[in-house]
């Protein structure tokens, strides 16, 4: 089992402290190759603290894998993956998240592009607590309308369910977007689809402070488009 890092240098990622991880590196050159607390590698956990600034010092030469080039997008660091072993651009992180859930997640345009170009599987639900898929993951995230999008024309489903049975249209209505929400009905998401509490999108739209995105789902016919 691969070790966590260091409190000091996990604290030094979190403050963007260059200076501190390149003195962590330099007194133990093994860390590099640690995992945070939550098992992702430390360029990752990096990423999910929004430091993609302190990064590539963490990688002390390797190469970037397919997940954590995804993640940045480095879309030649992602091709090179690919090219190496074709099942990088399946192959899910130790946390549970495939490169296109990265991609999407943190709104990579051209890494998502590459990766629905290879083949990258448009369902897959991520093997964590969420079991959500790469549009889950695209709402989630930075929510970039370009991804959603693409995503959805290259046949993403648009009632798959994660975690609690939550629908990618659950996820746009809690950001109060009514386009996505427009395009998810229209390519087929029932807007009265329920959560295991029962809480619909209209529901969660409301909740969230969107109340006219709400009336306007809560109106809507099961399956009829916007």
């Amino acid at each position: 089992m691969t070790p966590t890092a260091p409190e000091a240098l996990l604290a030094a990622i979190r403050g963007r402290d260059q200076l501190a991880i390149m003195r962590q590196l330099d007194e133990d050159p093994a860390r590099a190759s640690m995992r945070a607390p939550g098992g992702e590698s430390l360029v990752l956990h990096a990423c999910y603290l929004g430091a993609t600034d302190v990064a590539s010092l963490l990688l002390r030469g390797r190469k970037l894998d397919a997940c954590e080039a995804a993640a940045l997008g480095d879309v030649t660091a992602l091709r090179a993956a690919i090219e190496e072993d074709d099942d990088a651009r399946v192959r899910r992180s130790s946390d549970g998240w495939s490169p296109l859930h990265l991609a999407a997640f943190f709104g990579q345009d051209d890494a998502v592009a590459l990766l629905i170009d290879h083949g990258a599987p448009l369902d897959a639900h991520s093997t964590n607590a969420t079991r959500n898929t790469p549009l889950h993951a695209a709402l989630a995230g930075a929510t970039k309308p370009s991804i959603v999008k693409r995503l959805i024309f290259a046949g993403a489903n648009v009632a798959s369910r994660g975690a609690q049975n939550i629908t990618p249209l659950h996820l746009a209505a809690s950001r109060g977007d009514g386009t996505l929400c427009e395009l998810l009905v229209a390519r087929g998401a029932d807007p009265h689809a329920v959560m295991e509490d029962g809480t619909t999108p209209a529901q969660l739209a409301t909740a969230r402070g969107f109340a006219d995105l709400g009336e306007k789902l809560a109106a809507l016919p099961h399956g009829e488009p916007t």
